[in-house]
């Protein structure tokens, strides 16, 4: 076979060949460097050098005291920008990040004249001005002269940083997985990947927001921080996040490298508070932002893909997981509130029958069933909202619709996003109900030229207060005011018995007002 060939015996042919790195040798000044011109070099540095430049695999060659760099096409994209500036340079100069990590292994090849091979060793290269974790299998062989002796080092190698992350990874998941399957409630279940996540990734921070859905802010739902970190704070307004929070809600991923000298406000925010790179990820439910995991790291670094793709995996799985735990605790949950408000309908319509007094059985009849129908409707949202509360706008609204959509509205509401429990909103509605039918039946709501405004406050976060003020020209009816009518013992029995609030009215030339007190339950 090998008599096939027909060599080139020019003195420089062992840099023959189109290559990058083979026209860069033929044209570097090598008259002023200290190997000196090509024609002079000694024939075993030439012979390495044509298998070098020639081979498809990764290699370079250190050569002389220095051990001065030379290397082919395929090994160009190794040191990265400092290509190709490092030709001929020194190995202590071109590799002065990871000097500690290879100085030992050159020493051990020409004191020991033995070839040395390493498998996923880790070099942390600062290449684009960052340290990365980098990981390569590669192997040393000494190079002899003519006399015996070590003249240089044969390199060749290949980077594996990819498979060393992508098997570390899968374990970790493997890992994950194992402990959300002992995972007891939602709230362990974020404590566990936060915490798992921060130390595999040697963070400073991991924590879970999720999507206030009256706000919009950011409120923490869990947080893993190292020693000495301070955490990232409970609540976080979703206007202060800007272009975070535009790319989050996009779907998209937020990968910063390095905070320092950001010209993003909420970028600058992120590193006062100490992260230097930082990592998010959004989960969407409905095609909405439902929750973000964050991972902070206390020094600028690059977020390797595997990494990235390591938080976004871990979030898909725990939320998975923890979404399931928290449907079977909402059906749990419901199927005792279904049972609690079973109970409770039977309870109040029974009160309702009771209180009722009326001249007929028709008067009768349609009594009930009017505050029963009311009943019902609150019941519909409950439900439609999977009992997880009723807004109080939207029982208003749906008591005086007729009032708030005409041309001419003759009610209006005005108050801060409030939603209440199901234990609130049936007896709160059943208020309402009472206060709209006397509206209709003897105050402002009974005249053409009445009007009626509700407004509501909470008063730290811990009452609700309702002022429901109706106006007219005409006199109000007595009955309205007669405190012993059934609207007004059952309004009473509801504000002040059943929701131990309080119920305060008041009738004058101005109108009609009634102001009411609801105590909220504590959160938690």
């Amino acid at each position: 076979m090998l008599k096939r060939q027909r060599p080139d015996k020019t003195p420089l042919s062992f840099l023959a060949g189109s290559g990058e790195m083979a026209t860069r040798i033929r044209e570097f000044a090598w008259a002023d460097h200290p190997f000196g011109p090509p024609e002079t070099w000694p024939l075993s540095l030439r012979s390495a050098l044509g298998i070098c430049l020639n081979s498809a695999f990764p290699t370079a060659i250190y050569w002389g005291p220095d051990l001065r760099l030379l290397y082919n096409d395929a090994w160009s994209t190794i040191p990265g920008p400092r290509h190709p500036a490092c030709l001929g340079e020194p190995a202590r100069e071109v590799w002065a990040d990871i000097w500690h990590v290879i100085e030992p292994q050159f020493i051990h090849v020409i004191e020991t004249g033995e070839g040395l091979f390493v498998d996923d060793q880790l070099l942390p290269m600062r290449r684009f001005g960052l340290v990365e974790e980098t990981y390569w299998s590669y192997s040393f062989t000494p190079i002899r002269g003519e006399d015996g002796s070590i003249e240089g080092i044969f390199n060749s190698g290949q980077e594996t940083t990819a498979k060393v992350l992508t098997r570390r990874e899968t374990a970790f998941l493997l890992k994950l997985n194992d402990g959300l399957r002992a995972g007891t409630d939602p709230g362990s279940m974020m404590d566990l990947i936060c915490g798992m996540l921060g130390t595999h990734l040697q963070a400073a921070r991991v924590g879970i927001r999720e999507i206030d859905p009256l706000t919009r802010d950011l409120a923490i739902r869990s947080e893993w921080t190292a020693d000495g970190v301070e955490p990232a704070g409970s609540i976080v307004p979703w206007a202060s996040m800007d272009s975070i929070a535009r790319t989050l809600a996009r779907g998209n991923v937020v990968r910063i490298d390095c905070t320092e000298g950001s010209a993003e406000p909420d970028v600058r925010m992120l590193a006062q508070k100490g992260a230097a790179s930082v990592l998010a990820i959004p989960a969407h439910r409905a095609g909405e932002l439902h929750s973000v995991i964050f991972v902070h790291r206390a020094s600028a670094r690059p977020w390797s893909d595997e990494e990235v793709a390591t938080v976004e995996h871990a979030f898909a799985v725990a939320n998975q997981a923890i979404e399931e735990e928290r449907t079977a605790l909402r059906e749990q949950a419901m199927m005792r509130e279904i049972d609690h408000r079973a109970r409770n309908m039977l309870g109040v319509s029974q009160a309702l029958i009771r209180l009722v007094r009326a001249d007929d059985i028709e008067s009768f009849r349609a009594s009930v069933l009017d505050r029963i129908s009311s009943l019902a409707k609150t019941l519909g949202l409950l439900s439609e909202s999977k009992w997880v509360g009723a807004r109080l706008s939207d029982l208003l609204e749906g008591e005086l619709a007729p009032y708030l959509s005409a041309k001419e509205p003759r009610a209006s509401l005005q108050g801060p996003p409030v939603i209440l429990d199901p234990a609130l909103a049936q007896p709160v509605a059943m208020a309402i109900h009472e206060l709209v039918t006397n509206a209709l039946k003897y105050g402002a709501l009974a005249t053409p030229d009445g009007s009626l405004s509700v407004s509501w406050t909470l008063r730290d976060n811990t009452v609700l207060d309702i002022d429901w003020t109706e106006t007219s020209t005409a006199p109000r009816a007595t009955a309205a005011s007669g405190g012993s009518g059934f609207g007004t013992k059952l309004l009473q029995m509801t504000i002040e018995s059943q929701l131990r609030g309080k119920l305060t009215r008041r009738l004058d030339d101005q109108g009609f007002h009634c102001r009411i007190e609801i105590p909220l339950p504590r959160a938690g």
